[in-house]
């Protein structure tokens, strides 16, 4: 289990790459949770599994789903890069630019991976080229998330989003502090909750 912690993102951009192909819920499970068994709010069903995906992320700073992202990077601010949205599977590359905004790889033998931790880590064991961008000249790929399928989310925070889909069923309008909030989620989220500080 991840415990609170505490880390700071400071002159980086992150961008998800290759969105997650699956949600942490199935619409079946949904359904049965909310003892539904029509159809005709399936539709209505789906986004807000995607929702509460969206807000169970954003409360605790993980990636549930597999995705891809790319973080960039404005310059070499130390030599240990943490890495956002925790559980990191892999770190594919890292991509320096010129100032004609062309890439060449920095080799994969020249940094090395911790995804042991939370946040995970990019230690430079080899003096890099600076890049040629003023901002975001440094592109890390990383392939991110607990895997493919809703059964690898940890049942803690899949029993947390069918309680938000479940409030937001039941309670449609409500802000999302407040959604949150009444829902429950927040006691079965905190364990895994990573806090930043900038």
């Amino acid at each position: 289990m991840f415990p609170p912690l505490f880390f700071g993102i400071k002159n980086m951009n992150l961008i998800i790459t290759t969105p997650p192909e699956a949600e942490p819920l199935t619409l079946e499970e949904t359904k049965e949770h909310l003892r539904i068994t029509h159809d005709a709010d399936d539709d209505a069903l789906n986004a807000l599994i995607r929702v509460a995906r969206e807000m169970c992320e954003g409360y605790t700073s993980l990636a549930l789903i597999t995705r891809g992202c790319s973080l960039f990077l404005d310059g070499w601010h130390k030599d240990v890069i943490e890495l956002p949205l925790p559980p990191l599977q892999t770190v594919s590359g890292i991509t320096i630019y010129d100032a004609a905004e062309a890439g060449a790889a920095f080799p994969s033998a020249s940094y090395a991976v911790d995804a042991r931790g939370v946040p995970a880590r990019v230690m430079l064991t080899a003096s890099p080229p600076l890049p040629g961008l003023p901002m975001g000249g440094i592109e890390i790929a990383f392939t991110t998330g607990f895997g493919d399928a809703p059964e690898d989310v940890p049942s803690s925070l899949r029993e947390g989003m069918k309680r938000l889909v479940a409030h937001l069923y039941l309670n449609r309008g409500d802000a999302p502090e407040t959604a949150i909030r009444n829902s429950g989620a927040p006691h079965l989220f905190q364990p895994w909750r990573v806090v930043r500080i900038s």
